[in-house]
């Protein structure tokens, strides 16, 4: 995925945000999990458990602040983007009380 359409589903996802409540908001799966290691400029974020994202662009003026290990709430945050279902996640820095987008590498 290049960074354009990185940065429309980032708009996509960041204007679908806010309008979540109820019940789309309880349907949404979150994980623990905790920051092991990140790139210095914060785009390339390394869990425990062995995941690896890649932040959103725009979103890693947060996550380059984030120290590890950092207590993380990893959720899934499925939209559709020229009509195909795409999962982005939501990473949220339960010590900090940031979060960022992003997709999963592995």
């Amino acid at each position: 995925m290049n960074r354009t359409i990185a940065a429309a589903i980032f708009a996509l996802l960041a204007a679908a945000m806010p309008a979540m409540t109820g019940s789309q908001a309880e349907a949404r799966s979150c994980e623990d999990d905790t920051l092991q290691h990140k790139s210095d400029d914060g785009d390339i974020l390394i869990m425990m458990s062995g995941a690896v994202y890649e932040v959103l662009p725009g979103d890693n003026i947060d996550s380059a602040l984030w120290l590890p290990p950092a207590d993380v709430l990893i959720c899934d945050a499925p939209i559709t983007y020229q009509g195909r279902a795409v999962m982005i996640y939501e990473i949220i820095n339960t010590d900090e009380g940031e979060k960022v987008g992003a997709r999963r590498l592995r």
